[in-house]
Protein backbone atom coordinates (compact mmCIF):
# COMPACT_ATOMS: atom_id res chain seq x y z
CA UNK A 1 0.00 0.00 0.00
CA UNK A 2 2.52 2.18 0.50
CA UNK A 3 4.40 1.69 -1.94
CA UNK A 4 1.20 2.29 -4.37
CA UNK A 5 1.08 5.68 -2.60
CA UNK A 6 4.43 6.82 -3.56
CA UNK A 7 3.64 6.13 -6.72
CA UNK A 8 0.63 8.24 -6.47
CA UNK A 9 2.45 11.34 -4.79
CA UNK A 10 5.01 11.19 -7.29
CA UNK A 11 2.50 11.18 -9.90
CA UNK A 12 1.05 14.73 -8.32
CA UNK A 13 4.00 16.44 -7.13
CA UNK A 14 5.03 19.67 -8.73
CA UNK A 15 7.90 19.04 -11.22
CA UNK A 16 11.14 20.52 -9.96
CA UNK A 17 10.67 23.08 -12.84
CA UNK A 18 7.49 24.31 -11.76
CA UNK A 19 8.95 24.69 -8.01
CA UNK A 20 10.12 27.81 -6.57
CA UNK A 21 13.25 29.49 -6.82
CA UNK A 22 14.58 27.76 -3.69
CA UNK A 23 13.04 24.73 -4.50
CA UNK A 24 10.77 21.73 -3.09
CA UNK A 25 13.12 18.96 -1.65
CA UNK A 26 12.43 15.44 -1.97
CA UNK A 27 10.56 13.58 0.58
CA UNK A 28 14.00 12.01 1.50
CA UNK A 29 15.65 15.12 2.21
CA UNK A 30 12.60 15.19 4.70
CA UNK A 31 14.27 14.29 8.63
CA UNK A 32 10.85 14.86 10.57
CA UNK A 33 11.12 17.74 13.22
CA UNK A 34 10.99 20.56 10.07
CA UNK A 35 10.51 23.75 9.77
CA UNK A 36 9.02 24.90 6.48
CA UNK A 37 9.10 29.08 5.54
CA UNK A 38 5.82 29.95 3.38
CA UNK A 39 5.92 33.69 1.90
CA UNK A 40 2.42 34.84 1.68
CA UNK A 41 2.10 36.93 -2.14
CA UNK A 42 2.73 40.50 -1.50
CA UNK A 43 -0.66 42.52 -0.70
CA UNK A 44 -2.91 39.28 -0.54
CA UNK A 45 -5.55 39.07 2.53
CA UNK A 46 -6.46 43.11 2.09
CA UNK A 47 -6.72 45.43 4.54
CA UNK A 48 -3.60 48.09 6.66
CA UNK A 49 -0.42 47.10 5.68
CA UNK A 50 -1.07 44.33 3.06
CA UNK A 51 -3.08 47.16 1.06
CA UNK A 52 -0.44 49.55 1.29
CA UNK A 53 2.32 47.04 0.15
CA UNK A 54 0.51 45.78 -2.93
CA UNK A 55 0.38 49.47 -4.18
CA UNK A 56 4.16 50.77 -4.22
CA UNK A 57 5.31 46.78 -4.98
CA UNK A 58 8.06 46.90 -2.78
CA UNK A 59 8.95 43.45 -0.77
CA UNK A 60 10.45 42.95 2.64
CA UNK A 61 11.10 39.47 2.30
CA UNK A 62 12.32 37.49 -0.53
CA UNK A 63 13.01 33.37 -1.02
CA UNK A 64 16.69 32.97 -2.43
CA UNK A 65 19.71 30.45 -2.86
CA UNK A 66 20.81 29.09 1.07
CA UNK A 67 17.16 30.41 2.20
CA UNK A 68 15.66 32.90 3.20
CA UNK A 69 16.15 37.01 3.44
CA UNK A 70 14.67 40.04 4.87
CA UNK A 71 15.70 43.04 2.73
CA UNK A 72 15.29 46.64 2.05
CA UNK A 73 14.68 49.03 4.89
CA UNK A 74 17.96 50.80 5.02
CA UNK A 75 19.03 47.59 6.88
CA UNK A 76 21.69 45.08 6.24
CA UNK A 77 19.97 41.96 3.87
CA UNK A 78 19.71 39.24 6.96
CA UNK A 79 19.44 35.68 5.99
CA UNK A 80 17.95 32.79 7.46
CA UNK A 81 19.85 29.49 6.43
CA UNK A 82 18.05 26.52 8.27
CA UNK A 83 14.81 26.07 6.24
CA UNK A 84 15.58 23.21 3.63
CA UNK A 85 12.20 24.41 2.13
CA UNK A 86 11.17 27.79 1.00
CA UNK A 87 7.88 28.06 -0.19
CA UNK A 88 7.29 30.69 -2.63
CA UNK A 89 4.58 32.52 -3.27
CA UNK A 90 3.94 30.91 -6.15
CA UNK A 91 3.49 27.67 -4.69
CA UNK A 92 -0.30 26.21 -3.85
CA UNK A 93 -1.97 24.17 -0.96
CA UNK A 94 -1.56 21.10 -3.21
CA UNK A 95 1.73 21.78 -4.36
CA UNK A 96 2.49 21.95 -0.61
CA UNK A 97 0.71 18.98 0.58
CA UNK A 98 1.74 16.66 -1.81
CA UNK A 99 5.42 17.39 -1.04
CA UNK A 100 5.01 17.00 2.51
CA UNK A 101 2.27 14.95 3.79
CA UNK A 102 1.87 11.71 2.88
CA UNK A 103 4.91 10.53 5.07
CA UNK A 104 3.04 12.07 7.81
CA UNK A 105 -0.25 10.72 7.29
CA UNK A 106 1.54 6.71 6.54
CA UNK A 107 2.93 7.70 9.85
CA UNK A 108 -0.31 8.44 11.97
CA UNK A 109 -2.10 5.43 10.13
CA UNK A 110 0.98 3.42 11.45
CA UNK A 111 0.36 4.15 15.04
CA UNK A 112 3.17 7.55 15.41
CA UNK A 113 1.62 10.92 16.93
CA UNK A 114 1.66 13.70 14.70
CA UNK A 115 1.45 17.09 14.82
CA UNK A 116 1.62 19.85 12.02
CA UNK A 117 1.57 23.67 13.23
CA UNK A 118 1.27 26.98 11.48
CA UNK A 119 3.10 29.71 12.93
CA UNK A 120 3.24 33.40 12.07
CA UNK A 121 2.55 37.14 12.96
CA UNK A 122 -1.04 37.98 12.63
CA UNK A 123 -2.33 37.98 8.85
CA UNK A 124 0.74 36.15 7.34
CA UNK A 125 -1.31 33.33 6.00
CA UNK A 126 -1.39 30.13 8.93
CA UNK A 127 -5.33 29.82 8.35
CA UNK A 128 -5.44 29.69 4.27
CA UNK A 129 -2.57 27.13 4.61
CA UNK A 130 -3.74 25.23 7.35
CA UNK A 131 -7.55 25.11 6.00
CA UNK A 132 -8.02 26.87 2.89
CA UNK A 133 -8.81 30.43 2.10
CA UNK A 134 -11.70 32.51 4.01
CA UNK A 135 -15.33 30.70 3.68
CA UNK A 136 -13.81 27.83 2.40
CA UNK A 137 -14.95 25.51 4.97
CA UNK A 138 -18.26 27.19 4.76
CA UNK A 139 -18.79 26.29 1.34
CA UNK A 140 -17.77 22.71 2.03
CA UNK A 141 -20.07 21.90 4.73
CA UNK A 142 -22.35 22.92 2.25
CA UNK A 143 -21.34 20.28 0.35
CA UNK A 144 -19.67 22.24 -2.28
CA UNK A 145 -16.94 19.83 -3.11
CA UNK A 146 -18.28 16.63 -2.39
CA UNK A 147 -15.93 14.03 -0.86
CA UNK A 148 -13.25 15.34 -2.97
CA UNK A 149 -10.48 17.94 -2.07
CA UNK A 150 -11.26 21.11 -3.43
CA UNK A 151 -8.08 22.52 -4.79
CA UNK A 152 -8.08 25.59 -2.58
CA UNK A 153 -7.62 22.90 0.67
CA UNK A 154 -5.80 23.51 3.34
CA UNK A 155 -3.10 20.88 4.85
CA UNK A 156 -6.23 19.77 7.18
CA UNK A 157 -9.53 19.31 5.14
CA UNK A 158 -6.96 17.23 2.20
CA UNK A 159 -5.19 15.50 5.24
CA UNK A 160 -8.74 14.67 7.08
CA UNK A 161 -9.70 12.84 3.22
CA UNK A 162 -7.03 11.49 2.71
CA UNK A 163 -7.00 9.37 5.61
CA UNK A 164 -10.25 8.30 5.08
CA UNK A 165 -9.15 6.85 1.71
CA UNK A 166 -6.74 5.14 3.07
CA UNK A 167 -8.11 3.81 6.23
CA UNK A 168 -10.52 2.04 3.79
CA UNK A 169 -7.66 0.54 1.67
CA UNK A 170 -6.30 -1.38 5.07
CA UNK A 171 -9.82 -2.40 6.05
CA UNK A 172 -10.00 -3.86 2.93
CA UNK A 173 -6.93 -5.95 3.37
CA UNK A 174 -6.26 -6.65 6.82
CA UNK A 175 -9.09 -7.49 9.68
CA UNK A 176 -8.32 -4.66 12.01
CA UNK A 177 -10.63 -2.74 12.82
CA UNK A 178 -10.29 1.11 13.05
CA UNK A 179 -11.96 3.95 14.46
CA UNK A 180 -11.45 7.56 13.52
CA UNK A 181 -12.44 10.46 15.61
CA UNK A 182 -12.02 13.91 15.13
CA UNK A 183 -13.14 17.05 18.19
CA UNK A 184 -11.90 20.61 17.19
CA UNK A 185 -11.45 23.50 20.12
CA UNK A 186 -10.18 27.12 20.18
CA UNK A 187 -7.93 27.79 22.82
CA UNK A 188 -8.67 31.61 24.39
CA UNK A 189 -8.44 33.64 27.04
CA UNK A 190 -11.83 36.16 26.74
CA UNK A 191 -14.37 33.62 26.20
CA UNK A 192 -12.20 29.69 27.32
CA UNK A 193 -11.44 27.33 25.61
CA UNK A 194 -14.59 26.34 23.36
CA UNK A 195 -15.73 23.14 21.53
CA UNK A 196 -16.16 23.98 18.10
CA UNK A 197 -18.94 21.40 17.02
CA UNK A 198 -20.87 23.04 19.78
CA UNK A 199 -20.39 26.21 19.11
CA UNK A 200 -21.34 25.35 15.57
CA UNK A 201 -24.61 24.62 16.97
CA UNK A 202 -25.76 27.76 18.18
CA UNK A 203 -27.65 30.10 15.63
CA UNK A 204 -26.08 32.88 16.76
CA UNK A 205 -22.34 31.60 15.92
CA UNK A 206 -21.03 35.20 14.20
CA UNK A 207 -17.59 34.71 15.87
CA UNK A 208 -18.05 38.14 17.63
CA UNK A 209 -16.12 38.26 21.00
CA UNK A 210 -17.88 38.64 24.46
CA UNK A 211 -18.12 41.56 26.37
CA UNK A 212 -16.63 40.18 29.59
CA UNK A 213 -12.95 38.20 30.27
CA UNK A 214 -13.25 34.50 31.64
CA UNK A 215 -9.75 33.97 33.64
CA UNK A 216 -10.61 30.25 33.70
CA UNK A 217 -8.94 28.56 30.10
CA UNK A 218 -12.09 25.76 31.30
CA UNK A 219 -14.71 27.73 31.72
CA UNK A 220 -16.82 26.01 29.18
CA UNK A 221 -16.30 22.79 30.51
CA UNK A 222 -13.18 22.07 28.37
CA UNK A 223 -10.12 21.53 30.26
CA UNK A 224 -6.57 19.85 30.54
CA UNK A 225 -5.45 16.98 31.98
CA UNK A 226 -1.59 17.14 32.32
CA UNK A 227 -1.46 13.70 33.90
CA UNK A 228 -2.10 12.02 30.73
CA UNK A 229 0.75 11.04 27.93
CA UNK A 230 0.76 13.18 26.42
CA UNK A 231 -1.23 16.14 28.15
CA UNK A 232 -4.80 16.54 26.43
CA UNK A 233 -8.09 17.90 26.81
CA UNK A 234 -10.98 16.63 27.25
CA UNK A 235 -14.71 17.47 27.67
CA UNK A 236 -15.50 18.58 23.89
CA UNK A 237 -17.10 16.83 21.00
CA UNK A 238 -15.60 13.67 19.69
CA UNK A 239 -17.49 12.20 16.83
CA UNK A 240 -16.34 9.41 13.96
CA UNK A 241 -15.19 10.99 11.40
CA UNK A 242 -14.73 7.88 8.35
CA UNK A 243 -16.39 4.96 7.25
CA UNK A 244 -19.76 4.65 4.74
CA UNK A 245 -22.08 6.76 7.14
CA UNK A 246 -19.52 9.35 8.14
CA UNK A 247 -19.90 11.89 5.03
CA UNK A 248 -22.60 14.07 7.68
CA UNK A 249 -20.14 14.29 10.34
CA UNK A 250 -17.13 15.42 8.21
CA UNK A 251 -19.37 18.01 6.72
CA UNK A 252 -20.34 18.68 10.25
CA UNK A 253 -16.29 19.03 11.41
CA UNK A 254 -15.83 21.16 8.42
CA UNK A 255 -19.01 23.41 9.66
CA UNK A 256 -17.09 23.82 12.91
CA UNK A 257 -14.23 24.84 11.78
CA UNK A 258 -15.97 27.66 10.02
CA UNK A 259 -16.94 29.09 12.96
CA UNK A 260 -13.64 29.67 14.17
CA UNK A 261 -13.20 33.64 15.68
CA UNK A 262 -12.13 35.56 13.12
CA UNK A 263 -12.24 39.17 13.43
CA UNK A 264 -10.65 42.23 11.08
CA UNK A 265 -8.41 44.26 12.57
CA UNK A 266 -5.74 47.20 11.75
CA UNK A 267 -3.14 45.48 9.75
CA UNK A 268 -5.91 42.73 7.66
CA UNK A 269 -9.33 42.47 6.62
CA UNK A 270 -10.40 39.34 8.05
CA UNK A 271 -7.62 37.47 11.11
CA UNK A 272 -8.10 34.52 13.95
CA UNK A 273 -8.30 35.86 16.55
CA UNK A 274 -7.66 32.26 18.89
CA UNK A 275 -5.54 29.39 18.73
CA UNK A 276 -7.32 26.41 16.77
CA UNK A 277 -6.61 22.52 17.41
CA UNK A 278 -8.12 20.17 14.95
CA UNK A 279 -7.67 16.45 17.13
CA UNK A 280 -7.99 13.16 14.73
CA UNK A 281 -7.33 10.47 16.84
CA UNK A 282 -7.00 6.84 15.57
CA UNK A 283 -8.13 3.58 17.45
CA UNK A 284 -6.69 0.10 16.08
CA UNK A 285 -7.45 -3.22 17.07
CA UNK A 286 -6.84 -6.55 15.57
CA UNK A 287 -9.52 -9.28 16.49
CA UNK A 288 -7.98 -12.27 19.19
CA UNK A 289 -6.05 -8.93 20.53
CA UNK A 290 -6.82 -8.13 24.00
CA UNK A 291 -4.91 -4.61 23.39
CA UNK A 292 -5.77 -1.15 21.66
CA UNK A 293 -3.32 1.39 19.85
CA UNK A 294 -3.84 5.07 19.50
CA UNK A 295 -2.18 7.92 17.79
CA UNK A 296 -3.20 11.32 16.98
CA UNK A 297 -2.71 13.51 14.65
CA UNK A 298 -2.95 17.86 15.55
CA UNK A 299 -3.27 20.37 13.42
CA UNK A 300 -2.79 23.77 14.75
CA UNK A 301 -3.05 26.69 13.41
CA UNK A 302 -1.87 29.44 15.61
CA UNK A 303 -3.77 32.53 16.57
CA UNK A 304 -0.97 35.25 15.42
CA UNK A 305 1.30 37.52 17.22
CA UNK A 306 0.72 40.91 17.24
CA UNK A 307 1.50 44.51 16.72
CA UNK A 308 -1.13 45.40 19.81
CA UNK A 309 -1.49 49.51 18.58
CA UNK A 310 -1.80 48.93 14.52
CA UNK A 311 -3.96 45.78 14.97
CA UNK A 312 -6.25 47.52 17.75
CA UNK A 313 -5.64 51.25 17.94
CA UNK A 314 -3.36 53.37 20.12
CA UNK A 315 -6.33 53.74 22.38
CA UNK A 316 -6.90 50.66 23.37
CA UNK A 317 -3.34 49.89 25.08
CA UNK A 318 -4.37 53.35 27.50
CA UNK A 319 -4.72 52.72 30.94
CA UNK A 320 -4.20 48.62 30.46
CA UNK A 321 -6.09 46.97 33.12
CA UNK A 322 -9.31 49.25 32.02
CA UNK A 323 -8.82 48.58 28.18
CA UNK A 324 -8.79 44.90 28.57
CA UNK A 325 -11.80 44.62 29.88
CA UNK A 326 -13.44 47.40 27.24
CA UNK A 327 -11.91 45.89 24.27
CA UNK A 328 -11.52 42.41 24.76
CA UNK A 329 -9.94 42.26 21.17
CA UNK A 330 -7.20 43.59 22.19
CA UNK A 331 -6.48 41.81 25.98
CA UNK A 332 -6.66 38.27 23.56
CA UNK A 333 -3.97 39.30 21.29
CA UNK A 334 -1.98 40.45 24.47
CA UNK A 335 -2.87 37.12 25.76
CA UNK A 336 -1.97 35.36 22.88
CA UNK A 337 1.51 37.06 22.46
CA UNK A 338 2.38 36.00 26.07
CA UNK A 339 0.92 32.57 24.98
CA UNK A 340 3.41 32.16 22.03
CA UNK A 341 6.16 34.14 23.95
CA UNK A 342 5.99 31.12 26.47
CA UNK A 343 6.10 28.72 23.68
CA UNK A 344 9.01 30.23 22.39
CA UNK A 345 10.52 30.38 26.32
CA UNK A 346 10.15 26.51 26.64
CA UNK A 347 11.64 25.30 23.59
CA UNK A 348 14.84 27.09 23.94
CA UNK A 349 15.13 25.44 27.06
CA UNK A 350 14.06 22.39 25.85
CA UNK A 351 16.51 23.00 22.29
CA UNK A 352 19.29 23.89 24.58
CA UNK A 353 18.86 20.82 26.65
CA UNK A 354 18.76 18.49 23.76
CA UNK A 355 22.05 20.04 22.74
CA UNK A 356 23.48 18.87 25.37
CA UNK A 357 22.62 15.24 25.48
CA UNK A 358 19.70 15.29 27.70
CA UNK A 359 17.75 12.45 27.85
CA UNK A 360 14.19 11.85 26.31
CA UNK A 361 12.43 11.22 29.70
CA UNK A 362 14.18 14.50 30.49
CA UNK A 363 12.79 16.86 27.76
CA UNK A 364 9.44 15.85 28.13
CA UNK A 365 9.31 16.26 31.56
CA UNK A 366 11.15 20.07 30.39
CA UNK A 367 8.11 20.31 27.81
CA UNK A 368 5.95 21.92 30.23
CA UNK A 369 6.88 23.10 34.18
CA UNK A 370 4.21 24.96 35.79
CA UNK A 371 0.53 24.70 36.67
CA UNK A 372 0.30 28.50 35.59
CA UNK A 373 1.14 27.72 31.92
CA UNK A 374 -1.33 28.60 29.10
CA UNK A 375 -2.72 25.13 27.89
CA UNK A 376 -0.96 25.66 24.48
CA UNK A 377 2.56 24.58 25.78
CA UNK A 378 1.50 21.49 27.40
CA UNK A 379 -0.63 20.72 24.14
CA UNK A 380 2.90 20.93 22.13
CA UNK A 381 4.83 18.96 24.63
CA UNK A 382 5.36 15.74 22.46
CA UNK A 383 6.69 18.26 19.64
CA UNK A 384 8.90 20.17 22.23
CA UNK A 385 10.71 16.62 23.77
CA UNK A 386 10.19 15.38 19.99
CA UNK A 387 7.95 12.55 20.84
CA UNK A 388 6.06 13.59 17.69
CA UNK A 389 6.20 13.62 14.27
CA UNK A 390 6.24 17.11 13.82
CA UNK A 391 6.11 19.80 10.97
CA UNK A 392 6.03 23.90 11.40
CA UNK A 393 5.44 25.95 8.46
CA UNK A 394 6.66 29.90 9.43
CA UNK A 395 4.43 31.90 7.55
CA UNK A 396 5.63 35.61 7.27
CA UNK A 397 4.69 38.35 4.96
CA UNK A 398 6.32 39.99 2.14
CA UNK A 399 5.19 43.39 3.47
CA UNK A 400 7.76 45.73 4.24
CA UNK A 401 6.13 47.10 7.57
CA UNK A 402 6.22 43.95 8.40
CA UNK A 403 10.01 43.00 8.59
CA UNK A 404 10.20 42.81 12.04
CA UNK A 405 7.98 40.73 12.71
CA UNK A 406 8.34 38.73 10.14
CA UNK A 407 12.22 38.18 11.38
CA UNK A 408 10.74 37.00 14.55
CA UNK A 409 9.00 34.61 13.38
CA UNK A 410 12.13 33.32 10.98
CA UNK A 411 14.33 33.12 14.52
CA UNK A 412 11.11 30.72 16.37
CA UNK A 413 11.53 28.62 13.11
CA UNK A 414 14.91 28.64 13.45
CA UNK A 415 14.92 27.23 17.63
CA UNK A 416 12.35 24.53 16.24
CA UNK A 417 14.69 23.29 13.47
CA UNK A 418 17.27 22.39 16.47
CA UNK A 419 14.86 20.66 18.11
CA UNK A 420 15.71 17.02 18.53
CA UNK A 421 13.44 14.49 17.19
CA UNK A 422 12.70 10.90 18.11
CA UNK A 423 9.12 10.08 17.34
CA UNK A 424 8.06 6.63 18.35
CA UNK A 425 4.85 4.28 17.48
CA UNK A 426 2.41 4.33 20.49
CA UNK A 427 2.61 0.99 22.58
CA UNK A 428 -0.47 -1.13 22.45
CA UNK A 429 -2.54 -0.27 25.74
CA UNK A 430 -4.43 -3.42 27.22
CA UNK A 431 -7.89 -3.51 27.53
CA UNK A 432 -8.03 -4.20 30.63
CA UNK A 433 -6.17 -1.12 31.58
CA UNK A 434 -8.34 1.08 29.20
CA UNK A 435 -11.67 -0.10 30.85
CA UNK A 436 -10.15 0.43 34.37
CA UNK A 437 -9.57 4.13 32.60
CA UNK A 438 -12.62 4.89 31.71
CA UNK A 439 -14.18 3.24 35.22
CA UNK A 440 -12.00 5.70 37.13
CA UNK A 441 -12.80 8.79 35.27
CA UNK A 442 -16.44 8.00 35.24
CA UNK A 443 -16.24 7.22 39.36
CA UNK A 444 -14.51 11.13 39.31
CA UNK A 445 -16.98 12.15 37.84
CA UNK A 446 -19.86 10.79 40.36
CA UNK A 447 -17.38 12.51 42.98
CA UNK A 448 -19.24 15.06 45.23
CA UNK A 449 -17.44 17.81 46.56
CA UNK A 450 -15.66 21.23 45.87
CA UNK A 451 -18.92 23.20 47.08
CA UNK A 452 -19.30 26.07 45.14
CA UNK A 453 -15.45 26.09 43.56
CA UNK A 454 -16.81 26.14 39.60
CA UNK A 455 -13.44 24.56 38.43
CA UNK A 456 -14.12 21.72 40.28
CA UNK A 457 -17.49 21.14 39.30
CA UNK A 458 -16.36 21.46 35.32
CA UNK A 459 -13.37 19.04 35.98
CA UNK A 460 -15.16 16.53 37.46
CA UNK A 461 -18.20 16.73 34.89
CA UNK A 462 -15.75 17.07 32.35
CA UNK A 463 -13.68 13.52 33.64
CA UNK A 464 -17.42 11.95 33.92
CA UNK A 465 -18.05 12.15 30.17
CA UNK A 466 -14.43 11.50 28.98
CA UNK A 467 -15.02 7.82 31.31
CA UNK A 468 -18.20 7.13 29.42
CA UNK A 469 -16.89 7.89 26.02
CA UNK A 470 -13.59 6.01 26.48
CA UNK A 471 -16.19 2.99 27.31
CA UNK A 472 -18.47 3.59 23.83
CA UNK A 473 -15.26 3.68 21.83
CA UNK A 474 -14.06 0.06 23.58
CA UNK A 475 -17.54 -1.34 23.05
CA UNK A 476 -17.32 -0.10 19.08
CA UNK A 477 -13.58 -1.11 18.09
CA UNK A 478 -13.35 -4.43 19.87
CA UNK A 479 -17.28 -5.26 18.96
CA UNK A 480 -19.40 -5.27 15.38
CA UNK A 481 -21.40 -2.30 17.00
CA UNK A 482 -21.06 1.35 15.98
CA UNK A 483 -20.11 4.23 17.20
CA UNK A 484 -23.13 6.88 16.59
CA UNK A 485 -23.02 10.50 15.94
CA UNK A 486 -20.88 12.66 18.04
CA UNK A 487 -20.71 13.00 21.90
CA UNK A 488 -19.19 14.49 24.42
CA UNK A 489 -16.28 13.32 25.47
Amino acid sequence: LQHERGRASSARRPTMAAASAVGLATAADDDGGMALVRIKPLGAGGGGVEASASEDGEVGVVAEDGGVAIVGGGARKSVWAYPKHVISPEQDNVALYAEFMPRRVDAFLEGTNVNIMCYGQTGSGKTHTMFGPPGIMARAAAGAFGSEPAPEFGLCPRGLLDICVQLEQRRQQSDTRYLLTASAVELTVAEGNIDMFSKAEVANSSGALPDQLRWFSGANGILLDKTTKPPALFGMTETTIDGPESGGTRLALFEAIACRNTAGTGMNDTSSRSHCFVFLTLYAHAPGSDAVRTSRFQFIDLAGSERLNDAHGSKASTNSTQAGLNNVGYYEGLSTNFGLMMLSQRMREVATAGRKGASAKKLVQMSFKTGAEPDLVPLLSETLAGCALSLICVCVSAAPANRSQSRNALDFGRVFSTLKVWPRTQPEVKLRVLRARASELVASGNTKGGGANARYTAVRKAQGEAGRKLDKVLAAITASAGFDGPMKQ
